[in-house]
C-alpha cells in the first residue's frame, strides 16, 4: 500500500496537486494474510488510521460490518418522513396517491442510496 501512495504522491505533483495530510485518512481492513495495521507515510507524515469514515455518503468501517450504516440511513429516513408531516402527511387537500409517490422518491430513496453497494 505504501508504494501505491508514493505512486500517486508522485504523479499529483506532477499535475501541481499534493496531499493534503489533515484530511487524508487510512482505514486498515485486516485478511488472511495480513493481520497488523502498517503506517502509511506521504512526504514524510503518517496518516491518521481510523475504524470509520464516510465517503460519497455511505460509511465504511474496518471490519466490514453495516449495522452503523443501516441505523445511520434509517434515521436520516426517518428525520426527512418527519420533516414532511407538517407540509404533506396532514394535509388533507394532497391525495394518498401524492402521498405515496413523494415517500418512494423522498423516504424510501434516501433509506435504500447505497444499499446495492
Amino acid at each position: 500500500m505504501q508504494e501505491i501512495v508514493n505512486a500517486f504522491s508522485d504523479v499529483s505533483k506532477k499535475f501541481g496537486l499534493k496531499i493534503n495530510i489533515k484530511k487524508t485518512e487510512v482505514l486498515y481492513q485486516p485478511n488472511s494474510t495480513r493481520t497488523r495495521e502498517e503506517d502509511i507515510m506521504v512526504v514524510g507524515n503518517k496518516l491518521n488510521a481510523v475504524l470509520t469514515f464516510t465517503y460519497l455518503g455511505s460509511t465504511i468501517s474496518s471490519n466490514g460490518c453495516i449495522d452503523n450504516e443501516i441505523q445511520r440511513r434509517m434515521a436520516k429516513a426517518s428525520a426527512s418522513f418527519g420533516r414532511l408531516r407538517q407540509r404533506l402527511w396532514n394535509n388533507h387537500h394532497v391525495s394518498i396517491w401524492v402521498k405515496g409517490k413523494i415517500y418512494r422518491a423522498i423516504v424510501l430513496s434516501i433509506h435504500r442510496y447505497g444499499a446495492e453497494t
